[in-house]
């Protein structure tokens, strides 16, 4: 969905965390993205661990955000259009949708649990949304990193998922002011070791490496699949048992 001049180079990867390995559950995480005239738009969910058909969810959600938001940039809205208004709203029919099939296969829209972290990127700007947990990153033109923070409840294992009924005031959206000359989302899986303490910034010693080696790349293929066996890493069971997702746009 790329215009003729491609302005960013996109990686990405979702792997099944050890948790998931040992019992021989589905990767629950997913991601999607597009570019269209220079915007770049993309989107990782996590289904929900306790949602028998969070998988399915996970993946429905972001392939339906991004070509809904994909779309009506091809038909001419700005940034600032989704971002007043029509990502809500893009949302809301992507709920409905579900809701749908949920009847259809004769389950509830819970069924289909999932977060959302997402960024719409221009040329001099853009912005995040976010349900839940997760994490964005936007590596800005100054040098300086301007974070999505992942939001949960009022328990650490809770956080906020699409299919919950207060979901359009648990939707957030932040601001990147000024061009990114690299984008940043993660499942909460990666965030112990891509993210320095507290999530204040990202993790120097992983990130720069992961980067450095994907601007180097030939392929948008060959650095998917680097990037999949980083994550899968068999080191990364001693940190974190969960899913892991990490998507990186580079502005080529």
């Amino acid at each position: 969905m790329a215009a003729a001049q491609q302005h960013w180079r996109v990686f990405g990867a979702s792997v099944t965390g050890k948790a998931h390995l040992d019992k021989d559950i589905a990767c629950q995480d997913a991601h999607a993205y597009a570019e269209v005239n220079g915007v770049l738009v993309a989107v990782v969910c996590d289904g929900a661990g306790s949602a028998r058909l969070s998988e399915q969810g996970a993946q429905f959600v972001a392939t339906q955000t991004v070509q809904a938001l994909a779309g009506r940039l091809e038909q001419g809205a700005t940034v600032q259009n989704l971002r007043d208004g029509a990502l809500a709203a893009a949302l809301a029919q992507i709920r409905t949708a579900l809701e749908d099939i949920a009847r259809a296969a004769s389950a509830t829209l819970d069924d289909y649990a999932s977060t959302v972290v997402g960024v719409v990127m221009g040329q001099e700007g853009g912005f995040f949304f976010h349900l839940g947990d997760g994490l964005g990153v936007a590596q800005l033109a100054d040098g300086g990193e301007l974070i999505s923070l992942p939001a949960n409840g009022e328990y650490a294992n809770e956080t906020y998922f699409l299919s919950g009924e207060r979901w359009r005031e648990q939707l957030r959206l932040l601001a990147i002011p000024q061009s990114a000359r690299g984008v940043v989302l993660m499942s909460d899986g990666c965030m112990p070791f891509a993210m320095s303490k507290n999530n204040g910034a990202l993790y120097a010693p992983f990130m720069d490496a992961v980067q450095g080696y994907l601007r180097t790349v030939d392929s948008i293929e060959l650095g998917n699949a680097a990037l999949a066996s980083t994550l899968a890493d068999p080191r990364t069971h001693q940190i974190t048992g969960d899913d892991k997702t990490l998507l990186l746009a580079l502005r080529a």
